[in-house]
């Protein structure tokens, strides 16, 4: 039987950077691992113990900053395993009864469903229960952190029907095709999905074996470079691939729907810059 004191732990070991709402991003510390992570925790315990979802308001200083949900389960007990990440002076005021929709979230989804992955494997794990075995070689990913001379990065709005995270906005780049290294494809990638052929240092900034939640190999093998480029007009952008494609302030993205590889990249740029 599931309970709490079990799935406590392997909840918290599960969190990071890449399942922090994007809003909190730039908060977010290894210190204080639950901030940013109310929403896709919430579901995820709904998922596996059922009951309610709660949603309460954030205020600050007497000012609304959000939102924050937790959980209430079918006997009544009230769950809430990401109360520790507020400061002092944020107070969570009311909490009323929300009806989930369907499905994954339309917003988090990638974060959502790759917290309820690395939840469930740990707690498979846990009970000494051997994990599914994914079919075929790990998949390589290369994607790129394109920034321009004002520190705006470039990011794409992926496609709603993708396989993996539709419609947030990530890193440029995909597979890495045979008879290629990662940076060669993070260049081919770039040229192909925004016809940008940057004549610049690539730089592996940050590299990770993630879960693959799309096609069940067994993993990816993730690299994310980061380049330089001039001045890019808005009409330079073609776009090949995606939704959009465009060039956003750092003081901005966090305001974006941002995919877990995108925020776990991100994080490092906005931790040194405040």
């Amino acid at each position: 039987m599931l309970t709490l004191s079990r799935l406590r732990p392997v909840v918290r070991n599960a969190w990071g950077p890449d399942t922090c709402d994007p809003i909190d991003l730039a908060d977010w510390r290894p210190e204080n691992p639950s901030r940013g992570q109310c929403g896709v925790t919430a579901l995820v315990v709904h998922d596996l113990l059922g009951g309610e979802l709660v949603l309460g308001e954030v205020f600050e200083g007497g000012v609304r900053r959000g939102y924050h949900y937790w959980n209430r389960l079918p006997d009544g007990t009230e769950v809430d395993l990401t109360r520790d990440q507020f400061r002092p002076g944020e107070t969570v005021t009311g909490g009323v009864d929300v009806v989930r929709p369907a499905g994954s979230p339309n917003r988090c989804r990638g974060q959502y469903e790759l917290l309820r992955h690395r939840v469930r494997s740990g707690l498979h794990r846990d009970e000494g229960a051997p994990l599914p075995t994914p079919a075929g070689p790990p998949v390589r990913i290369a994607v790129v952190l394109l920034v321009d001379p004002t520190g705006a990065v470039l990011l794409q709005l992926r496609d709603r029907h993708a396989r993996a995270e539709p419609g947030q906005w990530g890193l440029v780049g995909g597979h890495v095709e045979a008879g290629e290294d990662h940076e060669q494809a993070a260049r081919r990638e770039l040229a192909e999905e925004t016809g940008l052929v940057v004549d610049a240092e690539f730089q592996l900034i940050w590299q990770d074996m993630r879960p693959d939640l799309a096609e069940g190999t067994s993993g990816v093998d993730v690299r994310a470079y980061v380049a330089r480029c001039d001045v890019v007009p808005s009409d330079a952008i073609v776009i090949g691939e995606g939704q959009a494609a465009e060039f956003v302030k750092l003081s901005e993205v966090t305001k974006l729907d941002l995919t877990p590889t995108a925020a776990a990249v991100l994080s490092r740029l906005l931790t040194r810059t405040g």
